[in-house]
Protein backbone atom coordinates (compact mmCIF):
# COMPACT_ATOMS: atom_id res chain seq x y z
CA UNK A 1 0.00 0.00 0.00
CA UNK A 2 1.24 3.47 -0.86
CA UNK A 3 1.20 6.44 1.47
CA UNK A 4 1.70 9.34 1.38
CA UNK A 5 11.18 21.39 6.42
CA UNK A 6 25.11 42.20 1.52
CA UNK A 7 22.49 43.39 -0.59
CA UNK A 8 19.31 42.25 0.94
CA UNK A 9 17.06 40.26 -1.33
CA UNK A 10 14.87 42.19 -3.69
CA UNK A 11 11.51 43.20 -2.21
CA UNK A 12 8.97 40.41 -2.37
CA UNK A 13 6.52 40.70 -5.24
CA UNK A 14 3.06 41.99 -4.46
CA UNK A 15 0.89 39.31 -3.00
CA UNK A 16 -0.96 37.48 -5.72
CA UNK A 17 -4.69 36.90 -5.31
CA UNK A 18 -5.94 33.30 -5.27
CA UNK A 19 -6.29 31.83 -8.77
CA UNK A 20 -9.53 30.79 -10.31
CA UNK A 21 -10.73 27.32 -9.21
CA UNK A 22 -8.75 24.54 -10.85
CA UNK A 23 -10.38 21.77 -12.84
CA UNK A 24 -13.79 23.42 -12.46
CA UNK A 25 -13.96 22.99 -8.67
CA UNK A 26 -12.84 25.01 -5.64
CA UNK A 27 -9.24 24.82 -4.55
CA UNK A 28 -8.74 21.75 -2.37
CA UNK A 29 -8.44 22.04 1.36
CA UNK A 30 -4.88 21.57 2.55
CA UNK A 31 -6.01 20.04 5.84
CA UNK A 32 -4.97 16.62 4.57
CA UNK A 33 -1.43 17.87 4.15
CA UNK A 34 -0.99 20.22 7.09
CA UNK A 35 -0.85 19.46 10.77
CA UNK A 36 -0.84 23.06 11.95
CA UNK A 37 2.00 25.40 12.95
CA UNK A 38 4.31 24.45 15.78
CA UNK A 39 2.96 27.19 18.05
CA UNK A 40 -0.50 25.63 17.91
CA UNK A 41 0.60 22.15 18.92
CA UNK A 42 -1.77 20.52 21.36
CA UNK A 43 -1.51 17.29 23.39
CA UNK A 44 -2.99 15.34 20.45
CA UNK A 45 -0.29 16.67 18.05
CA UNK A 46 1.04 13.13 17.48
CA UNK A 47 -2.35 11.96 16.24
CA UNK A 48 -2.81 14.93 13.91
CA UNK A 49 0.38 14.52 11.84
CA UNK A 50 -0.82 13.24 8.49
CA UNK A 51 0.38 10.20 6.58
CA UNK A 52 -0.41 11.32 3.05
CA UNK A 53 -1.56 8.65 0.62
CA UNK A 54 -0.57 9.07 -3.00
CA UNK A 55 -2.48 6.20 -4.63
CA UNK A 56 -6.11 5.15 -4.39
CA UNK A 57 -7.87 1.99 -5.41
CA UNK A 58 -10.95 1.72 -7.63
CA UNK A 59 -13.95 3.62 -6.39
CA UNK A 60 -11.99 5.84 -4.03
CA UNK A 61 -11.64 9.64 -4.33
CA UNK A 62 -9.33 10.94 -7.01
CA UNK A 63 -6.51 11.83 -4.61
CA UNK A 64 -4.06 12.38 -7.48
CA UNK A 65 -6.19 15.22 -8.86
CA UNK A 66 -6.21 16.85 -5.42
CA UNK A 67 -2.45 16.43 -5.14
CA UNK A 68 -1.94 17.98 -8.57
CA UNK A 69 -4.13 20.94 -7.62
CA UNK A 70 -2.19 21.42 -4.38
CA UNK A 71 1.08 21.41 -6.30
CA UNK A 72 -0.27 24.31 -8.39
CA UNK A 73 -1.20 26.58 -5.47
CA UNK A 74 0.17 30.13 -5.95
CA UNK A 75 3.34 31.25 -4.20
CA UNK A 76 4.45 34.83 -3.59
CA UNK A 77 8.13 34.44 -4.43
CA UNK A 78 10.90 31.99 -5.32
CA UNK A 79 11.34 29.09 -2.87
CA UNK A 80 14.16 26.69 -2.01
CA UNK A 81 13.45 23.12 -0.86
CA UNK A 82 16.35 21.29 0.82
CA UNK A 83 16.32 17.49 0.75
CA UNK A 84 18.31 15.64 3.45
CA UNK A 85 18.73 11.91 3.94
CA UNK A 86 19.01 10.57 7.49
CA UNK A 87 21.27 7.74 6.26
CA UNK A 88 23.34 7.09 3.16
CA UNK A 89 21.28 5.48 0.42
CA UNK A 90 18.02 6.81 1.86
CA UNK A 91 16.81 8.08 -1.52
CA UNK A 92 17.66 11.75 -1.02
CA UNK A 93 18.94 12.38 -4.56
CA UNK A 94 16.14 10.64 -6.40
CA UNK A 95 13.60 12.45 -4.20
CA UNK A 96 15.06 15.81 -5.24
CA UNK A 97 15.07 14.80 -8.91
CA UNK A 98 11.60 13.30 -9.12
CA UNK A 99 9.93 16.04 -7.10
CA UNK A 100 11.64 18.67 -9.24
CA UNK A 101 10.42 16.99 -12.44
CA UNK A 102 6.84 16.87 -11.15
CA UNK A 103 6.79 20.47 -9.89
CA UNK A 104 8.13 21.70 -13.23
CA UNK A 105 5.51 19.77 -15.19
CA UNK A 106 2.54 20.65 -12.98
CA UNK A 107 3.38 24.32 -12.54
CA UNK A 108 4.66 24.86 -16.09
CA UNK A 109 7.93 26.42 -14.91
CA UNK A 110 11.68 25.81 -14.95
CA UNK A 111 12.75 24.20 -11.66
CA UNK A 112 16.40 24.09 -10.60
CA UNK A 113 17.98 20.95 -9.17
CA UNK A 114 21.07 22.10 -7.27
CA UNK A 115 23.73 19.42 -6.75
CA UNK A 116 25.55 20.11 -3.47
CA UNK A 117 26.19 16.44 -2.75
CA UNK A 118 28.79 15.36 -5.34
CA UNK A 119 29.94 11.77 -5.57
CA UNK A 120 28.98 8.43 -7.05
CA UNK A 121 25.26 8.41 -7.78
CA UNK A 122 25.07 12.20 -7.46
CA UNK A 123 22.20 14.29 -8.76
CA UNK A 124 24.29 15.43 -11.72
CA UNK A 125 25.21 11.82 -12.58
CA UNK A 126 21.63 10.56 -12.31
CA UNK A 127 19.85 13.39 -14.10
CA UNK A 128 18.72 12.66 -17.68
CA UNK A 129 19.97 16.05 -18.91
CA UNK A 130 23.34 17.80 -18.88
CA UNK A 131 23.84 20.61 -16.35
CA UNK A 132 22.93 24.09 -17.57
CA UNK A 133 25.71 25.68 -15.51
CA UNK A 134 28.07 25.23 -12.54
CA UNK A 135 27.71 26.66 -9.05
CA UNK A 136 30.83 28.81 -9.55
CA UNK A 137 29.51 30.19 -12.85
CA UNK A 138 26.15 31.05 -11.30
CA UNK A 139 27.91 32.87 -8.45
CA UNK A 140 30.00 34.75 -11.01
CA UNK A 141 26.86 36.03 -12.71
CA UNK A 142 26.45 33.51 -15.52
CA UNK A 143 22.91 33.23 -16.81
CA UNK A 144 21.74 29.60 -17.16
CA UNK A 145 21.03 28.46 -20.69
CA UNK A 146 17.41 28.29 -21.76
CA UNK A 147 14.35 30.54 -22.23
CA UNK A 148 13.87 33.61 -20.00
CA UNK A 149 12.54 32.93 -16.49
CA UNK A 150 8.84 33.15 -15.70
CA UNK A 151 7.33 35.39 -12.99
CA UNK A 152 7.99 34.18 -9.41
CA UNK A 153 4.38 33.24 -8.69
CA UNK A 154 5.07 29.94 -10.49
CA UNK A 155 1.65 29.89 -12.15
CA UNK A 156 2.21 30.96 -15.76
CA UNK A 157 -0.62 30.69 -18.30
CA UNK A 158 -0.94 27.53 -20.31
CA UNK A 159 0.88 29.13 -23.24
CA UNK A 160 4.09 29.07 -21.22
CA UNK A 161 3.99 25.38 -20.39
CA UNK A 162 6.74 24.76 -22.95
CA UNK A 163 9.08 26.11 -20.25
CA UNK A 164 8.27 23.25 -17.89
CA UNK A 165 11.63 21.59 -17.35
CA UNK A 166 14.11 20.51 -14.71
CA UNK A 167 17.51 22.22 -14.97
CA UNK A 168 20.55 20.81 -13.16
CA UNK A 169 23.16 23.09 -11.61
CA UNK A 170 26.29 21.03 -10.99
CA UNK A 171 28.83 21.28 -8.21
CA UNK A 172 32.42 22.25 -9.02
CA UNK A 173 33.80 19.99 -6.29
CA UNK A 174 35.46 16.66 -6.88
CA UNK A 175 33.38 13.58 -6.01
CA UNK A 176 32.95 13.26 -2.27
CA UNK A 177 34.43 16.74 -1.57
CA UNK A 178 32.31 19.54 -0.15
CA UNK A 179 32.19 22.86 -1.96
CA UNK A 180 34.54 25.49 -0.49
CA UNK A 181 31.87 28.18 -0.02
CA UNK A 182 31.32 30.52 2.91
CA UNK A 183 28.06 31.86 4.34
CA UNK A 184 28.09 34.82 1.96
CA UNK A 185 28.48 32.52 -1.04
CA UNK A 186 25.41 30.51 -0.04
CA UNK A 187 23.39 33.69 0.45
CA UNK A 188 24.45 34.96 -2.99
CA UNK A 189 23.68 31.57 -4.47
CA UNK A 190 20.16 31.75 -3.04
CA UNK A 191 19.75 35.23 -4.51
CA UNK A 192 20.93 34.15 -7.98
CA UNK A 193 18.72 31.06 -7.95
CA UNK A 194 15.69 33.17 -7.04
CA UNK A 195 16.38 35.49 -9.96
CA UNK A 196 16.12 32.63 -12.47
CA UNK A 197 13.96 29.91 -10.91
CA UNK A 198 10.60 30.07 -9.10
CA UNK A 199 11.53 26.84 -7.27
CA UNK A 200 14.81 25.09 -6.48
CA UNK A 201 15.34 21.54 -5.19
CA UNK A 202 18.63 21.28 -3.26
CA UNK A 203 20.40 17.95 -2.77
CA UNK A 204 22.81 18.72 0.08
CA UNK A 205 25.68 16.80 1.63
CA UNK A 206 25.97 16.38 5.40
CA UNK A 207 29.19 18.39 5.66
CA UNK A 208 27.50 21.61 4.45
CA UNK A 209 24.14 21.06 6.12
CA UNK A 210 24.36 24.06 8.47
CA UNK A 211 25.02 26.56 5.68
CA UNK A 212 22.46 25.08 3.31
CA UNK A 213 19.71 25.13 5.94
CA UNK A 214 20.29 28.86 6.33
CA UNK A 215 18.81 29.40 2.84
CA UNK A 216 16.01 26.80 3.05
CA UNK A 217 12.31 27.65 2.87
CA UNK A 218 11.21 24.02 3.19
CA UNK A 219 12.90 20.86 4.42
CA UNK A 220 12.27 17.28 3.28
CA UNK A 221 13.77 14.55 5.49
CA UNK A 222 14.21 11.21 3.70
CA UNK A 223 14.38 7.95 5.65
CA UNK A 224 14.71 4.46 4.15
CA UNK A 225 12.34 1.66 5.08
CA UNK A 226 14.98 -0.09 7.17
CA UNK A 227 15.73 -1.04 10.75
CA UNK A 228 18.37 1.69 11.21
CA UNK A 229 16.09 4.49 10.00
CA UNK A 230 14.24 5.24 13.29
CA UNK A 231 17.46 5.83 15.24
CA UNK A 232 19.08 7.81 12.41
CA UNK A 233 16.00 9.99 11.93
CA UNK A 234 15.81 10.67 15.68
CA UNK A 235 19.47 11.74 15.71
CA UNK A 236 18.93 14.08 12.73
CA UNK A 237 15.86 15.64 14.36
CA UNK A 238 17.83 16.13 17.58
CA UNK A 239 20.65 17.81 15.65
CA UNK A 240 18.18 20.16 13.93
CA UNK A 241 16.63 21.15 17.27
CA UNK A 242 20.02 21.75 18.91
CA UNK A 243 21.42 23.82 16.04
CA UNK A 244 18.73 26.45 15.68
CA UNK A 245 16.47 24.78 13.11
CA UNK A 246 13.56 23.75 15.32
CA UNK A 247 10.95 25.75 13.40
CA UNK A 248 12.19 24.54 10.01
CA UNK A 249 12.12 20.95 11.28
CA UNK A 250 8.59 21.37 12.64
CA UNK A 251 7.43 22.45 9.16
CA UNK A 252 9.36 19.65 7.44
CA UNK A 253 7.93 16.76 5.46
CA UNK A 254 9.26 13.30 6.32
CA UNK A 255 9.44 10.88 3.39
CA UNK A 256 9.86 7.14 3.96
CA UNK A 257 11.22 5.44 0.84
CA UNK A 258 11.14 1.81 -0.26
CA UNK A 259 7.94 0.87 1.57
CA UNK A 260 6.73 -2.72 1.13
CA UNK A 261 4.82 -5.31 3.13
CA UNK A 262 8.11 -6.75 4.31
CA UNK A 263 9.43 -3.41 5.55
CA UNK A 264 6.16 -2.18 7.07
CA UNK A 265 7.22 -2.82 10.73
CA UNK A 266 10.31 -0.63 10.19
CA UNK A 267 8.17 1.97 8.41
CA UNK A 268 5.73 2.18 11.31
CA UNK A 269 8.59 2.56 13.81
CA UNK A 270 10.13 5.34 11.70
CA UNK A 271 6.81 7.11 11.48
CA UNK A 272 6.42 6.92 15.26
CA UNK A 273 9.68 8.88 15.54
CA UNK A 274 8.51 11.45 12.98
CA UNK A 275 5.06 12.02 14.46
CA UNK A 276 4.86 15.21 16.44
CA UNK A 277 8.09 16.52 14.97
CA UNK A 278 7.10 17.29 11.37
CA UNK A 279 4.14 18.55 9.35
CA UNK A 280 3.40 15.48 7.26
CA UNK A 281 4.67 12.00 6.42
CA UNK A 282 4.79 10.65 2.86
CA UNK A 283 5.37 7.01 1.94
CA UNK A 284 6.99 6.00 -1.35
CA UNK A 285 6.75 2.32 -2.29
CA UNK A 286 9.64 0.12 -3.25
CA UNK A 287 10.34 0.54 -6.97
CA UNK A 288 13.32 -1.24 -8.55
CA UNK A 289 13.21 1.31 -11.37
CA UNK A 290 14.56 3.89 -8.91
CA UNK A 291 17.85 2.03 -8.52
CA UNK A 292 19.14 2.96 -11.98
CA UNK A 293 19.44 6.23 -13.83
CA UNK A 294 16.50 8.49 -13.11
CA UNK A 295 14.96 9.35 -16.47
CA UNK A 296 11.91 11.02 -14.96
CA UNK A 297 8.54 10.25 -13.32
CA UNK A 298 7.12 8.67 -16.48
CA UNK A 299 9.72 5.90 -16.21
CA UNK A 300 8.45 4.84 -12.77
CA UNK A 301 5.69 2.51 -11.72
CA UNK A 302 2.32 4.33 -11.44
CA UNK A 303 2.10 4.09 -7.65
CA UNK A 304 5.59 5.54 -7.24
CA UNK A 305 4.76 8.45 -9.51
CA UNK A 306 1.59 9.07 -7.50
CA UNK A 307 3.62 9.17 -4.30
CA UNK A 308 5.99 11.83 -5.61
CA UNK A 309 2.99 13.80 -6.91
CA UNK A 310 1.56 13.67 -3.39
CA UNK A 311 4.88 14.88 -2.00
CA UNK A 312 4.90 17.81 -4.45
CA UNK A 313 1.39 18.73 -3.31
CA UNK A 314 2.29 18.59 0.37
CA UNK A 315 5.40 20.73 -0.18
CA UNK A 316 3.58 23.48 -2.08
CA UNK A 317 0.64 23.43 0.34
CA UNK A 318 3.02 24.13 3.19
CA UNK A 319 4.82 26.89 1.28
CA UNK A 320 1.50 28.48 0.33
CA UNK A 321 0.43 28.45 3.98
CA UNK A 322 3.59 30.45 4.83
CA UNK A 323 3.33 33.10 2.07
CA UNK A 324 6.43 35.17 2.97
CA UNK A 325 9.61 33.66 1.50
CA UNK A 326 12.55 33.35 3.84
CA UNK A 327 14.88 36.36 3.59
CA UNK A 328 18.55 35.62 3.13
CA UNK A 329 21.07 38.33 4.04
CA UNK A 330 24.35 38.51 2.15
CA UNK A 331 27.05 39.24 4.75
CA UNK A 332 29.18 42.32 4.26
CA UNK A 333 26.56 44.36 2.45
CA UNK A 334 24.30 46.96 3.99
CA UNK A 335 20.68 46.17 4.75
CA UNK A 336 17.92 48.43 3.57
Amino acid sequence: MLSVAAAPPAPAPARIPPPEPLSGRPLPSIERALSGPAKDRSPDWHRRVKVVRGGQGPGKPDAEALDRDRARLPLTGPRRIVVLGCTSGAGQTVTALMTGHILAALRGIPVAALDLNPGEGSLTARAPVAPVTLVSALLAGSVPDGPPPVPPDGLPPEARNTQARLEVIASDADPGVALALDDGDYARLAERLGAHYPMTMIDAGASIMTRVLAIADQLVLVAPASSEAPRSLAKLQEWLDENGHRDLAARAVTLVSGVSKRTLPDVLETESVARGRCRAIVRVPWDDLLTGAAAGPTSLRPQTRLAYTALAGVIVAGLAAAPIPRKVHVPGEAQR
